[in-house]
């Protein structure tokens, strides 16, 4: 088999799990929780299950001996790289105000900025906020920080990380965390949720945004090992006896 149908044998693969997981349903047998965001749910890990599989072997032990063992870190650089997510680039100010409030720097330029850019849109209404409406992006906060700790929180909340930790909740929790209500199940643009009689708007990662993540790494990874000729079955570890 040559490199270019290893290639296209392995990317196909992953396109077949891809829309096998957009048919994930649950059975209402053994009283088991059929609700749809438990079906959304199990969607999201199995997608993100996909994401891990093949930023491991993007940054394989081989080539990236560092980058390899540090997960945080080739998550987030590889949704950067192969995610084709411009949210991602984004930082979330109501999460960064919190923050700041919480390390008392809210009364510094960076603060300010992002307390009177997050009060101009309330939460009296309930309703919804697309994040591009608020957040806005790291190299433009970095800009306005001048201490160490205002340049740790701008990268901790910037959306990419925001994804990661996301993650964290969903494979090793087995929950999706904060309250915010799915209210776009069909769109794949992250969103923040209001109620009615709370200043907080609640974060939403909606279930389309993981299958279409999973679609352009797939693709963009194809992409990557056609330039550079590798063949995708060269950094799988398999045991024969399993």
């Amino acid at each position: 088999m040559t490199v270019t149908e290893s290639i296209d044998k392995f990317c196909e693969y992953f396109e077949r799990q891809s829309a096998a997981i957009g048919c994930v349903t649950v059975s209402t047998a053994n009283d088991a929780d059929s609700s749809a965001g438990s079906e959304f749910r199990y969607r999201k890990v199995l997608c993100l299950t996909a994401i891990d599989t093949l930023a491991g072997l993007r940054y394989h032990k081989s080539a990236y001996p560092q980058l390899s063992r540090q997960n945080r870190e080739r998550f987030t650089r590889f949704v950067k790289e192969h995610g084709s997510w411009p949210e991602g680039e984004l930082v979330s100010l109501p999460f960064l105000r919190d923050e700041l409030k919480t390390l008392k720097l809210l009364h510094r330029p960076l603060g300010q900025h992002v307390t009177q850019k997050v009060d101009a849109h309330s939460t009296d209404d309930g309703g919804s906020l697309l994040v591009t409406e608020i957040d806005e992006p790291a190299d433009e906060l970095l800009a306005l920080a001048s201490t160490e700790k205002e340049e740790e929180a701008i990268r901790d909340y910037q959306h990419r990380a925001l994804l990661y930790r996301y993650r964290n909740s969903l494979v090793h929790e087995s929950r999706e965390p904060g309250m915010a209500m799915e209210v776009f199940p069909t769109s794949g643009a992250p969103y923040y949720h209001g109620y009615i009689g709370d200043p907080n708007w609640y974060l939403a990662y909606p279930p389309p945004l993981f299958t279409l993540l999973l679609q352009r790494a797939i693709a963009s990874f194809r992409t990557y090992l056609s330039t550079n000729s590798i063949d995708p079955y060269a950094l799988v570890e398999d045991q024969a006896r399993w």
